[in-house]
């Protein structure tokens, strides 16, 4: 059957991505369904992993996972458990991370002494001498005796449109010469500093060697910070995981959202999809719901939980379907703050145990 599946992934956030590449490394025909990219497309990904405490006993397992998955994808992390990094934000703060994008990490106020934080003229999303000032005054308070100043470069804006974020992007990805004008531009800036901090606008799906490419012909560390949504480091990584998924035979339906799950006699036989015309119906063994924290719909509950295996249960404690598995932000124990180590975490946990790998997950 076309339609028919070894396993279903509702969800395309870092929780449904990371459960959908483990089940098809061990082999499974594997579906994700959803509606749009997750809610890290908002941000860019960053982890946070030293504070963790629970979830995989086979912690290092499931973050090398995540970590192999990005780099071939071409869009790395870097970083490791119990690794403390402070990367620049958009606000002029720090944010304490354990993993970020290779495009990110270079932020931290160790990494350079000499720090120069560029604006693009007409790009109101960014303000270049706040961030500078503020970077300036928190790394201070960090000890750090990094210098920022801040700088503004012109870049030329196709007709018809205003400066944004995402066509500066476009044109990364597309335009060769508009990477050239964006190395000549910041080429004087490069001379006389070690780090060059930017809004994010290296492309929504470049990989990794065209920005390191730039970064070289600088001769000079960057750094992009994510501005206001969409931010173009997340759509990055976003647009690189899903090809690097497809590339190992998973199968997207994007678009449209999740009209019903197919449950019967605790078992779970797929999903409707809300397409034109008619629903989709998508047949699968096991399914993993990586929907969110407003998945009780789905479940036709509004009061439900997970147990030790990660199987949703309703208030009395009885499996809703025991094929059926959840991760990600739909565990209400998660954090807003830890949402995406525990998203790698039990993603990686029940697709291979969709996989019937056996790895084991502990609450509490």
């Amino acid at each position: 059957m076309r339609n028919h599946f070894d396993l279903i992934v509702a969800g395309a956030g870092i929780a449904g991505i990371t459960s959908a590449a483990a089940a098809a490394s061990r082999g499974l025909k594997v579906a994700l369904v959803s509606s749009g990219p997750g809610s890290f497309v908002l941000g860019a990904g960053c982890v946070e992993l030293q504070d963790t405490e629970r979830g995989l006993h086979s912690l290092d397992e499931a973050v090398n996972f995540f970590r192999n998955l990005t780099e071939l994808a071409g869009c790395s992390f870097r970083g490791n458990i119990g690794e403390v990094r402070h990367l620049p934000t958009i606000l002029g703060s720090f944010q304490t991370v354990s993993l970020a994008p290779f495009s990110m990490w270079n932020g931290a106020p160790e990494a350079a002494a000499q720090v120069a934080v560029v604006g693009i003229k007409g790009l109101s999303s960014f303000d270049s001498n706040f961030v500078a000032e503020r970077l300036a005054y928190h790394a201070a308070k960090l000890g750090r005796g990094s210098t920022y100043i801040a700088r503004e470069i012109e870049l030329s804006i196709e007709k018809d449109t205003i400066p944004g974020t995402l066509q500066f992007g476009n044109r990364f990805d597309r335009d060769p010469h508009f990477r050239e004008e964006l190395l000549a531009a910041l080429k004087p800036i490069a001379a006389k500093v070690s780090l060059i901090i930017v809004p994010g606008i290296f492309g929504l799906k470049s990989g990794q060697d065209e920005i390191e490419k730039l970064e070289k012909e600088l001769g000079c560390l960057l750094c992009e910070l994510p501005t206001l949504p969409p931010s173009i480091p997340g759509m990055r990584l976003f647009n690189r995981l899903e090809m690097q998924l497809r590339r190992t035979g998973v199968e997207f339906f994007t678009g449209f959202p999740i009209q019903k799950l197919q449950i019967e006699n605790t078992r779970c036989t797929g999903v409707l999809l809300d397409t034109p015309a008619r629903p989709l119906q998508l047949s699968s063994e096991t399914l993993i719901l990586a929907t969110g924290p407003f998945s009780g719909k789905l479940l036709d509950t509004t009061s439900f939980g997970v147990n030790s295996d990660l199987h949703p249960v309703d208030s009395s404690g009885a499996l809703i379907a025991d094929n059926l598995y959840a991760a990600g932000a739909i565990l209400r124990s998660s954090s807003a703050r830890g949402g995406n180590a525990m998203a790698i975490l039990t993603g990686y946990a029940v697709g291979m145990l969709a996989a019937g790998a056996g790895v084991q997950y502990a609450q509490g």
